[in-house]
């Protein structure tokens, strides 16, 4: 076990954390934030392994009840019924193939592993809101619905601006402890 890598799992999971109580931007279903660049560049900077368990670390301290959720109730297990709870559980998923992909490598694996995590992101957020709205709540939904409800928004409001970010600073992160590294 990486100590180095393990403290750094606890901040990365403090800071989606905080990010998820302090940001509430968009009053939509699915809520603008800022937590899937802190996702990607957990599997950029931590690797797979490491990436996936801070996030899960958040996923639990929040249906444990802690208010870090970015949307009301906060946390609580009353939450796995949200509709939006799936894009917490791709998450986990998306941190590890992130890493699994990156793998520190080069800037075309890094663009590659950050997109195929948003696309894992969608894959579990978007099948999740379809089975919640479809058979837990009862609303006549289909696949166009439930595009139009989670995945239109969250493109235009700049996943893939946000995707790039990550990738930009993940790959400066990670060549500057290389450097530091060989020094």
């Amino acid at each position: 076990m990486n100590v180095r890598k393990l403290a750094m799992s606890s901040v990365f999971a403090a800071l989606m954390c905080l990010t998820g109580m302090l940001i509430h931007w968009a009053p939509a279903l699915i809520p603008f934030s800022i937590l899937p660049v802190f996702v990607y560049l957990s599997g950029l900077i931590l690797g797979a392994e490491y990436g996936a368990m801070a996030m899960l670390v958040y996923l639990v301290l929040g249906l444990f009840g802690l208010p870090v959720f970015a949307s009301a109730p906060f946390g609580g297990l009353g939450y796995i019924l949200k509709p939006t709870f799936g894009f917490l559980l791709g998450y986990v998923a998306a941190a590890y193939a992130v890493g699994r992909i990156y793998g520190e490598g080069s800037l075309w694996r890094a663009i590659a592993g950050v997109f195929s995590g948003l696309i894992i992101l969608y894959l579990f957020g978007l099948s999740y809101l379809y089975v919640i709205l479809h058979w837990v709540l009862h609303q006549g939904t289909s696949m166009v619905g439930v595009l139009t409800i989670g995945f239109v928004p969250l493109l235009f409001m700049g996943d893939l601006i946000k995707a790039g970010i990550a990738v930009w600073v993940g790959q400066e992160v990670v060549r500057r402890r290389q450097n530091a590294l060989d020094r």
